[in-house]
């Protein structure tokens, strides 16, 4: 599985629409067997959805992120974990040992642990980790 991170300075970046940088994971059996980092120019929800895609990212870990851009990235069949807050290494570790749904690592101000289906996009001021992928 390819897992992308959206960074600023080490930590996951708090808005992933205007995150710059990407790290990259490859993930078999539970271990990392390789990793790269990526740099994004655009804003463009659909230009970003299409370069993780080409990318062959399978799951993106954010913070906050819009609904514009979880639709274009749910219409490419990736897994939105957003609402993540924290260092990069240990968003790494959680996410391989499936801990991202515990709450513990949620945003500041987000309902730890409360989850949401992934099939509607959350309410203006809801904090949720959108984890499942959108069939439409």
């Amino acid at each position: 599985m390819r897992i992308a991170f959206s960074l600023w300075n080490e930590r996951i970046a708090p808005v992933f629409d205007v995150a710059r940088h990407f790290w990259i994971v490859d993930v078999e059996e539970g271990r990392i067997v390789g990793q790269t980092g990526r740099r994004f120019s655009s804003d463009d929800p659909q230009e970003r959805a299409m370069r993780l895609s080409t990318l062959q990212v399978e799951q993106l870990v954010c913070g906050a992120i819009t609904r514009s851009s979880y639709q274009a990235l749910a219409e490419r069949g990736m897994q939105v974990v957003s609402f993540i807050a924290g260092d990069l290494d240990q968003v790494i570790h959680a996410c391989l040992a499936d801990r991202l749904k515990d709450g513990e690592l949620s945003m500041p101000g987000c309902h730890r642990g409360k989850r949401h289906g992934a099939r509607r996009y959350p309410g203006r001021n809801a904090c949720v980790m959108m984890s499942e992928q959108t069939k439409e």
